[in-house]
């Protein structure tokens, strides 16, 4: 569900319920799986059940299950489930539409991948196993092609065998194995009724982890009767690993079940540096910002260790800190560092747009086109010539209650300010102003022009010419601001008539600087109605 895919062929439909199906992503015994475009423009993956299959009472029961499962997984390191009809003429599923190569592509492309991103793919899947896991669910088919490789982290995709953990109510018919041989756990292929855990997750991990790691798949053998007697036997090639990963992935190979680290187990272990993981982690959570948020939902920091948490706490403050204060006397400060951890709640989208042409947000210009608005390279470029404040009208939305929004900046020239207006009323507006010696959540008198600073955090900086994603999460009147997963503050701010918008972006120089002009740039901005 990458997003590169094939024409459509004669024999595709146009249309799928209300979306817009523009390429051919691939196809399987289930269904045809398309790129399409959803009423608002959003890309998102469709996988339509192929006809036969949609007559069958017991499939159509099978998927109707799946679908209901599949919308309890949260979106942690998966392609988020967005829609579902499980009652039309051909069934169909709507998933996000993952940008990115999946592991089978880029391991074929580029060989095996280095020891970050080796430990980065081993935390990301890991972590989307805990979340399908504690849904109930149980993926089956776990293997390189259903990894894709996003930026920002690893995502799992394809529940479209996927199975209710609870054996009696697996709908999987008599003598019926599904999955990929050399990624099934040898628990797959005993008597038929023998129940399934996720277990053999965990154990299709160990496969997956050591195909990135080699190249090849660890039971790799020449016909599928050889991949299944190297299973059987407990034989597998882990040339390509070696230290603690490489016990972690021997350990998930276990031929019993009982014996493998439970999901949430492989995440703790993946995020304890030992001696010889410091700096791959912080080279993990440098290159892969999204993966932090994902981390910090399965495996959040408990102040106080149970029986399994000693291991859990040190390795995920230890983790936390490496990506949020740069690895950096991490050992004296553990516990407060990882309390900044800042993950913003799921919810309905009441906005998106990618920034890169005109859309909700509008190109302009004045002063002879020298301040403006101008899309370039993918981003919205926003230029002032002459100190003060300029912004880019957003939608016209507004929205009550709880709401957060995301959007991805850069100060492009030093001295320049990221703005960021998201609540108001009918006299007073608030923005977020993100700069290099400081962020400032400030007020402006809309009848008078006077701005105020109501809070400012000078313990943050924003670094010239890198990408931040901003986050903003609004609770009835109750504000939090960070980036990236890191909570810079929070402010309440006790105003009956306040709501959120409009949502414009902007620049604007920082505080005594005079020296023009001043360039920011966005992308990838969201907007999502809160619970």
């Amino acid at each position: 569900m990458s997003g590169r895919g094939s024409r459509l062929r004669p024999e595709d439909p146009t249309h799928v319920g209300p979306y817009e199906l523009v390429a051919r992503l691939g196809s399987g015994g289930m269904g045809v799986v398309y790129e399409a475009r959803a009423r608002d423009g959003r890309p998102v993956a469709v996988k339509v059940v192929h006809a036969g299959l949609a007559g069958d009472g017991e499939f159509r029961s099978r998927f109707r299950s799946e679908v209901a499962r599949a919308r309890q997984v949260p979106p942690f390191c998966t392609a988020e489930v967005l829609d579902a009809d499980p009652e039309a003429p051909q069934p169909y599923l709507v998933v996000e539409l993952v940008d990115g190569p999946s592991l089978a592509e880029e391991v074929t492309r580029r060989g095996p991948l280095s020891a970050p991103n080796l430990h980065g793919l081993a935390i990301g899947v890991a972590t989307a196993l805990v979340a399908i896991h504690e849904a109930g669910v149980i993926h089956r088919d776990l293997k390189p092609h259903n990894v894709l490789l996003a930026p920002g982290s690893p995502k799992v995709i394809d529940f479209g065998i996927a199975r209710a953990a609870d054996p009696v109510t697996r709908h999987t018919r008599t003598g019926e194995v599904v999955g990929t041989v050399n990624y099934m756990a040898p628990e797959r292929f005993d008597a038929p009724g023998t129940p399934l855990t996720p277990a053999a997750d965990v154990f299709a991990w160990g496969c997956v982890v050591a195909y990135a790691g080699q190249g090849r798949a660890p039971f790799d053998a020449d016909s599928a009767i050889g991949i299944f007697g190297r299973i059987m036997k407990g034989q597998p090639t882990l040339d390509g690993l070696s230290g603690p990963l490489r016990e972690l992935v021997q350990r998930a190979l276990s031929a019993s079940p009982e014996h493998r680290p439970t999901a949430r187990e492989l995440v703790e272990i993946l995020l304890d540096p030992g001696a010889e993981r410091t700096e791959v982690l912080r080279d993990v959570f440098e290159r892969q910002p999204a993966m932090l948020t994902a981390v910090h939902h399965v495996v959040p920091p408990d102040p106080a260790p149970t029986r399994r948490g000693k291991r859990a706490l040190i390795a995920t403050g230890v983790a936390l800190t490496l990506a949020l204060a740069g690895g950096f006397g991490f050992a004296a400060d553990r516990w407060k560092t990882a309390d900044k951890a800042f993950v913003l709640p799921s919810g309905t989208i009441a906005l998106s747009d990618a920034l890169a042409s005109d859309g909700e947000w509008e190109a302009s210009s004045v002063q002879g086109n020298q301040t403006f608005c101008r899309f370039a390279d993918d981003r919205l470029l926003i230029q002032d010539l002459v100190a003060g404040r300029w912004l880019c009208s957003g939608p016209d939305l507004t929205v009550k209650g709880r709401f957060a929004i995301e959007v991805t900046g850069r100060i492009e020239l030093a001295g320049s300010c990221l703005v960021l207006w998201f609540y108001e009323s009918s006299d007073r507006r608030y923005s977020l102003d993100v700069c290099a010696t400081a962020w400032r959540l400030q007020v402006e008198d809309q009848g008078h022009g006077d701005i105020q600073v109501v809070r400012e955090w000078a313990d943050n900086a924003a670094e010239p010419g890198k990408d931040l994603r901003l986050q903003v999460q609004v609770s009835d009147g109750h504000v939090r601001v960070g980036h990236d997963g890191v909570l810079v503050g929070e402010q309440s701010l006790p105003e009956p008539d306040l709501h959120g918008g409009y949502f414009d972006l902007g620049v604007a120089g920082e505080p005594g600087n005079q020296q023009s002009p001043f360039r920011v740039s966005f992308r990838n901005a969201e907007v999502r109605l809160t619970t």
